[in-house]
């Protein structure tokens, strides 16, 4: 083969790969533009329902995963309660990394354990923890297996509770392309959690926890606290007290202000927390 049609030979090649490259960029580049959000007003009042009636003594379930476990959210919202005068029995199925629809499918190893607590005992509530990543996308993953949690918790004379989780504390970074990278603010990605949260709470006329708006309500009001982990995507004690605080507010619709109960914390920090959680609506 002559030289000459070779060069051309290799032209039209890079010119294909070009072309291919081009269109992946301008698709990729469409998709993070519509994929965009105008960040919420974290101040605004969410109507939250309310229990009806408040139990002093309620059975709980916790369903998540790391966000959940790490540094044992179950146990600091017990003996908060405890601090309240409630006394909860609570009962945690956690796994690093799950999604709800995991616990949604009774194939799964962890999954058949949530069958089982749900078909053989009943519940007052049933904390429902969606993974961070699932819960900015909502309608394709998450919606699907919270309805059919719903559907479980509720024959189980039980009711559901979405903890909305929060967003990382830097936010979302994804390099696609040289030159082409995704990032979006924690305000941004706190909306899409929050707004998936809310929509299916409200669906399945569910209680919502909503965490990951006090951490931003927090952020702005106590910067000086510090509420993620070294890892900048779960909590730090302080975070999971605020959690803690926060189911408290829901689930008994009571003000954890002035409970002695701190965790790992000093007292005025608690306190700081304890304010936010109350002025959750």
């Amino acid at each position: 083969m002559k030289s000459s049609a070779l060069k051309k030979i290799v032209i039209v090649i890079l010119a294909v790969l070009a072309a291919i490259l081009l269109a992946g960029y301008l698709l990729i580049s469409g998709a993070i533009k519509k994929n965009r959000v105008q960040p919420m007003d974290f101040t605004q009042d969410l109507n939250l329902k309310k229990p009806d009636p408040v139990k002093d003594q309620p059975s709980v379930l916790f369903l998540g995963n790391s966000m959940t476990y790490y540094n044992d959210l179950p146990s600091v919202f017990t003996q908060l309660s405890q601090s309240g005068g409630y006394m909860p029995e609570v009962y945690e199925l956690t796994e690093g990394s799950y999604r709800l629809e995991y616990f949604a499918d009774r194939e799964d190893e962890v999954g058949s354990q949530v069958y089982d607590a749900l078909e053989n005992y009943t519940w007052d509530y049933v904390i429902l923890q969606e993974q961070s990543g699932i819960a900015t996308m909502g309608e394709d993953v998450m919606y699907p297996a919270a309805r059919t949690l719903d559907t479980m918790i509720r024959q189980a004379q039980g009711e559901p509770v979405f903890l909305m989780t929060w967003a990382f504390k830097e936010g979302i970074s994804i390099d696609f392309l040289p030159g082409l990278k995704y990032k979006e603010s924690r305000a941004e990605m706190q909306t899409k959690i929050a707004g998936h949260y809310i929509d299916i709470a409200k669906e399945l006329d569910a209680l919502l926890a909503p965490a990951g708006i006090a951490f931003m309500r927090c952020a702005s009001q106590f910067p000086e606290i510090e509420l993620w982990d070294e890892d900048e995507n779960h909590p730090s004690p302080a975070g999971t007290y605020l959690s803690a605080c926060v189911l408290y507010k829901v689930l008994y619709d009571q003000s954890p202000e002035g409970l002695e109960y701190s965790g790992d914390l000093d007292p005025q920090t608690a306190g700081k927390l304890q304010l936010i959680a109350a002025g959750i609506e």
